[in-house]
């Protein structure tokens, strides 16, 4: 009778107190050196590259747990990271016709590109992305969808009924895309603008702005190999790398490039006065119904 040989288990090492505060420093000096929201995983990209830690998703995992740890104490704050997956449905009402209008007031912006000769839109892969892009992309009143992988076929349909009101209107529509570079994240885009034209005979003008292979190079961005698991993995080369790797200030500037190229400056300076004045109209507005409910 053949004995049993019996391995001990490999322990994975627990990281030290210094260890952790290392991470927890470190963690605190690239938000503050962001100066706005960023995600959770662009900051574990960030502590790759500082080898605090590993590249693996396992680690990820770990500095989710960290980051928990660190926001309910306090040590970290709970504002200071983007996440677009969770929101409330519902209307909220309104305590009376002045509150109403103050809001109104308050939240008022006039479509600044009503004059303009082109329709601009920031595609992007996921949720978790798309506050970062449309903190650049809100003020000018562009607007932010995140596909969300391949996205419904009852969203495209609805973007396509906008892009086509827009081309009517005479208007060229720009559709410029934010997504990984792996094998299903280069694939997402241009199921979109292939769907966009078969299924509803609308053809815009679409770019990848990122991550593309010469990103990789000059950024120097951490990669890891391609999911063999993915079926389309046969048709990429290169490695894989999320765009949450990039540098959140780079994207926001190239959310501004790509807006900007597009607004002709006197028409929109012209509709900028229309809407200061409109807001002085809607102050007055408020102020008269003060002194009456007063």
């Amino acid at each position: 009778m053949t004995s049993k040989v019996y391995r001990p288990r490999s322990i994975k090492s627990r990281r030290t107190q210094d260890q952790l505060k290392e991470i927890l420093q470190a963690s605190r000096d690239i938000l503050k050196e962001e100066s706005e929201q960023i995600t959770i995983r662009h900051l574990f990209y960030r502590l790759v590259s500082k080898k605090l830690l590993a590249k693996e998703e396992r680690e990820y995992k770990k500095l989710g747990s960290y980051l928990m740890k660190w926001r309910r104490s306090g040590e970290i704050p709970w504002s200071a990271f983007a996440d677009n997956t969770r929101w409330y449905y519902g209307n909220v009402g309104y305590s009376g016709i002045e509150a109403a209008l103050i809001n109104t007031r308050e939240t008022y912006r006039r479509n600044l590109w009503a004059t303009q000769d082109a329709f601009v839109e920031i595609w992007c892969e996921k949720d978790a992305i798309a506050s970062i892009l449309l903190s650049e992309a809100s003020s000018f009143g562009v607007q932010v969808f995140p596909l969300r992988g391949f996205t419904s076929g009852s969203a495209l349909h609805n973007a396509a009924d906008s892009f086509k009101a827009q081309i009517k209107a005479g208007k060229t529509v720009y559709i410029y895309y934010f997504g990984d570079h792996d094998p299903s994240g280069m694939e997402i885009d241009r199921s979109a603008v292939r769907n966009l034209k078969e299924d509803h005979g609308v053809t815009v003008n679409f770019e990848r702005i990122a991550v593309t292979s010469e990103q990789i190079e000059t950024y120097k961005l951490p990669t890891r190999p391609a999911k063999l698991t993915d079926s389309r993995s046969k048709r990429f080369k290169g490695e894989s790398v999320e765009i949450d790797a990039m540098s959140m200030g780079a994207l926001r500037n190239m959310v501004c490039w790509c807006i900007t190229q597009h607004i002709d400056e006197d028409e929109w300076e012209a509709q900028e006065l229309i809407e200061k004045q409109e807001r002085a109209l809607l102050d007055d507005v408020v102020r008269g119904l003060g002194a009456v409910v007063g």
